[in-house]
């Protein structure tokens, strides 16, 4: 490592308060929410500069692009940031070689029976235009299943967009009023003690705030997350576009929720196709919904570690402008 690293390092470490022996993936999550909550010292934007050509880890790079601004980007960042692609013309893989599998993922059969559900109760949390088809599909198989609606959403147009009267209507219709409920949230302060209407062994969630443990702890069997990206490396934000960055195969998780991040028990892989992307996601979370449930009906977990992995954050439009450059690079190729 070099010297001007280590020095601008433990300026960071001393302004922050942090232990000596932090790790610069704690560091980066510091200055990551020192960023989205106001301005920081200079000396964070050069530990992140300093940091990515030390360790050639281009989460430090994306964070440096945020930091900066419109200030005008490092021609030693930049040169060092093609000068990493491989000969595929993707960045260069840079993190522990355990979790390089990650990149080559495929997706798991499973074999979906009604035995598997015997004597479960479901609940589908969240916007119901998600669950159409899983909710058909699970009661064709006799689930007993019920569509919670959480009707809530920051954004007040979205939230009558998505939950007025007539929306509300369909619903009922749809679900049968035996299988649909609406839990109204007035604001963000209520999301901390929701109540589900029954008792429901696990569930499958499509919710777009940050879910409390008051809520996680209503399923003793698990809330199952579908998260856009190969875990246990790809965690946080962006997923999908790093995942294209580092020339992974596109990866859809489903997990267990559970308080840290993205990182409850994994149930199963779905490969999407990267030319599809939005297709796939959308139109085959149903599929997603029935295996995963399925899986975590009949026991089947995998044995993999999701305490492991790197946390990535929103990437920057720069970056996002390269990876779009390198993809279409990659399929003329």
């Amino acid at each position: 490592m070099n010297s001007k690293y280590k020095l601008v390092r433990k300026k960071v470490i001393e302004h922050f308060k942090l232990s000596s022996s932090v790790s610069d993936d704690l560091i980066l999550r510091t200055i990551h929410l020192g960023r989205l909550r106001g301005k920081l010292p200079d000396f964070c934007t050069t530990y992140l500069l300093e940091t990515f050509l030390a360790l050639k880890d281009v989460r430090f790079f994306n964070e440096y692009l945020w930091v900066i601004g419109s200030g005008e980007l490092s021609e030693r960042a930049s040169d060092y940031f093609y000068n990493n692609l491989d000969k595929s013309g993707h960045y260069s893989y840079c993190y522990d070689q355990n979790l390089k599998y990650c990149l080559s993922l495929d997706s798991d059969l499973a074999q979906v029976s009604k035995e598997d559900f015997k004597d479960k109760y479901i609940a589908l949390i969240g916007s119901p235009f998600h669950f159409f088809y899983a909710f058909k599909a699970l009661k064709r198989l006799g689930v007993c299943v019920d569509v919670l609606n959480i009707k809530y959403h920051p954004n007040r147009v979205l939230k009558h967009l998505f939950n007025n009267t007539l929306v509300s209507m369909v619903y009922r219709w749809f679900f049968g009023r035996a299988n649909y409920f609406e839990i109204n949230i007035p604001n963000k302060r209520f999301l901390k003690s929701i109540r589900t209407p029954k008792t429901y062994d696990m569930g499958f969630h499509k919710l777009g705030f940050i879910i409390h443990q008051n809520l996680i702890d209503q399923f003793p069997e698990g809330l199952i997350n579908d998260h856009w990206g190969a875990l246990p490396l790809f965690k946080g934000r962006s997923t999908l576009d790093y995942s294209k960055l580092f020339g992974a195969n596109m990866i859809v998780t489903n997990h267990l929720i559970s308080p840290k991040i993205d990182s409850g028990s994994i149930l199963c892989y779905t490969l999407i196709s990267a030319n599809r992307l939005k297709r796939d996601i959308y139109l085959g979370l149903g599929k997603r919904i029935v295996k995963s449930l399925s899986l975590l009906a009949s026991g089947t977990v995998k044995s993999v570690d999701n305490t492991k992995g790197k946390m990535f954050y929103e990437m920057h439009p720069w970056l996002l402008a390269r990876t779009r450059e390198i993809t279409n690079k990659v399929k003329v190729n």
